[in-house]
């Protein structure tokens, strides 16, 4: 789409994945996962962002299952909007809002891709926000709840500060794993927790960039006989979105 210039980064390579609701459930009960967060896009058009965002909350009824939703969704939000966190907003980037790093009294939840400083190079990578503006965000905004994708681009390395470890103990951070097998070693599932404590790391697929079963039993396989992996797959999850009950994110 030569309007999104963003859009067309990641997904105009014939081989970009794409998914619908349907897919997605698919997935999940592919690989017995309860509850997925679905994500919006950072759409430079109003038009485009409400459409989308209807389309979640559209398929978050759907998608309800006697009283609990199977999808959540966090809705996009258009770059010239006022922020509006009442309901689960993400994924946000430093490209679709610009004051993002000094924007104050922000509430609810949001999902922040947070960039890599270092590394290689792949579609999307240079809108993420960096370590430092995640840092200032959550800062500048102390109602603010953040879950960091992709291991809050390095974040959890700084935590050997300790004011770094203090604002992740204050419970309003998260790192999730999304993409971790095409950034990292498999032995970060052990080793942030060991540095930000295991309640501070959540499960991401980023489907359908990866298969949620092929992820979680990734997952599986480097947690084996970890007394955490509850909490990862889940619980950590479920306690940060304040949803009741046991299950799968």
């Amino acid at each position: 789409m030569k309007m999104e210039k963003q859009f067309g980064e990641i997904y105009g390579d014939p081989n970009a994945k794409m998914a619908t609701a349907e897919d997605l459930l698919d997935s999940m009960s592919a690989a017995e996962v309860d509850i997925s967060v679905a994500c919006g896009f950072w759409w430079s058009d109003a038009g485009l962002a409400e459409e989308h965002k209807d389309y979640l909350l559209e398929s978050e009824k759907k998608s309800r299952d006697s009283s609990i939703s199977r999808i959540i969704p966090f809705v996009p939000v258009q770059k010239t909007d006022p922020p509006d966190f009442t309901l689960g907003v993400g994924e946000l980037r430093k490209n679709h809002r610009a004051d993002l790093g000094v924007a104050t009294d922000l509430q609810g939840v949001v999902l922040v891709h947070v960039s890599e400083e270092v590394g290689h190079e792949y579609p999307g990578k240079s809108g993420g926000l960096t370590v430092r503006e995640l840092w200032l965000l959550l800062l500048n905004n102390p109602n603010l709840r953040v879950i960091a994708a992709h291991w809050g681009g390095g974040l959890p390395f700084y935590a050997l500060m300790p004011e770094v470890q203090t604002l992740i103990d204050s419970g309003r951070l998260v790192f999730d794993s999304a993409a971790s097998k095409y950034l990292y070693r498999s032995d970060i599932y052990k080793f942030i927790p060991n540095i930000v404590g295991n309640s501070s790391v959540c499960w991401g697929s980023d489907f359908p960039l990866r298969s949620q079963l092929t992820d979680l039993n990734d997952v599986k396989e480097n947690l084996s006989g970890s007394t955490y992996i509850e909490k990862f797959i889940g619980g950590n999850a479920m306690k940060f979105l304040k949803i009741d009950g046991k299950a799968r994110v």
